[in-house]
C-alpha cells in the first residue's frame, strides 16, 4: 500500500501542476468560456452528449472519471491500511519480504451504539468525508477539467481522430510546436505515468478483493492467516494475464481501457447495491447512511445499471 500511495503522491504533486501550468499558457480566453459552458453541457452544437459519439467511450470515460468502480470499492482496505477508526484494529496486508504477520479478520467487528462511541463515529465520519471531498472529488474534477481544456486547446477543429489514443500524439505534437520540442515529450511522459499509476492502483484493489473473495469461498483450504500469500499470487496473475494481452498484439490501449471501465462501471452497479442493502440492514440505526444518501445510492445503482445493460444490448444487438 505504501508504494502505492507514495507513486500516487509523486504523480498528483508533478501531473496536476504540470497540466495547470501547459493550460494556463495554452489556453485563450475562448477557451476558457468554452470550457465554462461545457461544464453546464452546452458544446459546439449540441447538448450534453455530441452525436456520433459512442456510448461505451461514453460510460468509458464517466467510469474513469471518477467512479472509479472497483476503486470505489477499495476505500475500506485503504481505511485499514491507514489505520483510520476501526480500521487500526482490523490487520493489513504486510509484505512477504518483511516476515512481518498481523492478525486480521475478514468478517469485520461492530462497536456499541453508546451516545460517545456514535459521537466519536460522526467525528471520525465527517473526516472521512472532508478528505474524500478534497482528494477525490474536488482534485479529480480540476484535473479532468484541465485535460479536457489542454485537449480542445490542442486537437479541437484541426483534423485529427479523437476515436483512439492517437490523439494523445497529437495534442503533444501541438504543445510541442507551441512551446518547445521537450514540452511534448513530458506531457506524454507524465499522461504514461499517469495511466500506470491507476493501473498499478486498479492491480492492488481487485487483488485485494479477490484475494478476500477466495478466503471466504474456500474457508476450509484457505485461512485469514494467508491473505498475505495469496494476494501477491493474484497480483502477479493479473500482471502476467496482462502482459499476455499485449504480447498477443494488442496495439491500440483505448480498446482495453474503455473495456475495462465498462467492466468497472459494471462493478459499480452491483457493488452500490450489495453496499446499500448492507448497511441498511447489518448496521446500527444511528449510523446507516441518511436519506440524501440513501437517494444518491440508489440513484448511482440505476445510473449505471442501465447504462451497463444499454452497453450489453449495444453490443449484443449489434
Amino acid at each position: 500500500y505504501k508504494t502505492v500511495e507514495n507513486l500516487q503522491k509523486i504523480l498528483i504533486s508533478v501531473g496536476v501542476p504540470s497540466v495547470f501550468i501547459l493550460s494556463i499558457i495554452l489556453a485563450r480566453q475562448e477557451h476558457w468560456a468554452a470550457l465554462t459552458s461545457g461544464i453546464f453541457g452546452k458544446g459546439d452544437g449540441y447538448f450534453l452528449l455530441p452525436v456520433g459519439l459512442p456510448i461505451a467511450s461514453f460510460l468509458a470515460a464517466l467510469a474513469y472519471a471518477g467512479a472509479g468502480g472497483n476503486l470505489n470499492l477499495a476505500q475500506s482496505y485503504y481505511v485499514k491500511e491507514k489505520g483510520y477508526g476501526m480500521g487500526k484494529y482490523a490487520g493489513r496486508i504486510t509484505s512477504l519480504l518483511t516476515g512481518k504477520v498481523e492478525s486480521m479478520s475478514l468478517s469485520g467487528s461492530k462497536f456499541e451504539p453508546t451516545p460517545a462511541n456514535v459521537a466519536v463515529f460522526r467525528q471520525w465520519w465527517k473526516n472521512v468525508n472532508i478528505e474524500h471531498f478534497l482528494v477525490f472529488w474536488l482534485t479529480g474534477s480540476i484535473t479532468i477539467l484541465l485535460l479536457a481544456l489542454l485537449a480542445y486547446v490542442t486537437t479541437f477543429g484541426t483534423g485529427q481522430t479523437t476515436g483512439d489514443i492517437n490523439f494523445m500524439l497529437a495534442e503533444a505534437d501541438q504543445i510541442s510546436s507551441r512551446l518547445f520540442p521537450f514540452a511534448g515529450t513530458f506531457f506524454l511522459l507524465v499522461a504514461g505515468l499517469t495511466l500506470f499509476g491507476t493501473q498499478l492502483t486498479v492491480f492492488d484493489a481487485t487483488s485485494r478483493i479477490l484475494s478476500e473473495n477466495l478466503i471466504l469461498a474456500f474457508p476450509s483450504r484457505l485461512t485469514e492467516q494467508k491473505l498475505p500469500k495469496i494476494y501477491y499470487i493474484v497480483l502477479w496473475v493479473q500482471i502476467l494475464f496482462g502482459v499476455g494481452i499485449f504480447l498477443s498484439g494488442f496495439t491500440q490501449p483505448l480498446q482495453l481501457l474503455t473495456t475495462a471501465a465498462v467492466l468497472n462501471a459494471f462493478a459499480m452497479f452491483v457493488h452500490v447495491g450489495l453496499t446499500l442493502w448492507m448497511n441498511k440492514t447489518m448496521l446500527d440505526t444511528a449510523v446507516r447512511p441518511s436519506r440524501f444518501r440513501t437517494v444518491a445510492m440508489l440513484s448511482a445503482f440505476l445510473f449505471y445499471g442501465g447504462f451497463s445493460l444499454y452497453v450489453l444490448l449495444d453490443i449484443f444487438m449489434k
